[in-house]
């Protein structure tokens, strides 16, 4: 039987197994919300446009159109997404009888140190995946694996970032 006691605001105390931080889950719901939530909206849009719903002749146009619906659709999921994640975090906490810690979205200077490694790590992704999408445009493939390799590799950063932040999180960084 594991038994420790972190003094760490972010960490639950551990009696017998492993509990998520409230972090972790926020990070975790993060990682799930990004991938169903692109998912779901690259099946619409290439059933849109299987169906011949955009006009094909200009593709720039097509990948602007396409690009901007999806960032406000995306933004008002994952505010809403995270609503509900702080309403059952409260829930279950107040069920389990703990006090509800109205103090969980405070960043303090542990919270600082792990974005910053996160984000330049995230920004070296990015934009690894930003030189392979210009390296596949050399190729005289079509435009569109430019536009789509970016999508994947915005997802891959993201789901990345995420992963690390619940990692860094975990080793105590």
């Amino acid at each position: 039987m594991i038994h420790c006691r972190y003094t760490l605001r972010h960490q639950v105390e551990v009696k017998g197994g492993n509990k998520m931080s409230y972090q972790e889950k926020k990070s975790l719901t993060n990682i799930i919300s990004s991938i169903v939530i692109t998912s779901i909206y690259a099946v619409v849009m290439y059933q849109k446009y299987l169906n011949g719903a955009f006009d094909t002749t200009n593709i720039f146009r097509l990948w602007a159109i396409i690009i901007l619906i999806f960032i406000p659709i995306s933004v008002i999921s994952r505010i809403i997404i995270m609503i509900i994640f702080h309403i059952l975090e409260s829930v279950v906490q107040t069920a389990k009888g703990e006090e509800v810690d109205l103090e969980m979205d405070i960043v303090d200077e542990r919270d600082k140190l792990i974005e910053m490694k996160v984000s330049k790590i995230s920004m070296m992704v990015f934009a690894l995946g930003f030189i392979i999408a210009l390296a596949i445009q050399l190729f005289d493939v079509s435009n569109h694996s430019f536009f789509i390799i970016m999508v994947i590799s915005g997802l891959i950063t993201e789901v990345l970032s995420e992963t690390l932040s619940i990692i860094y999180y975990r080793k105590g960084v």
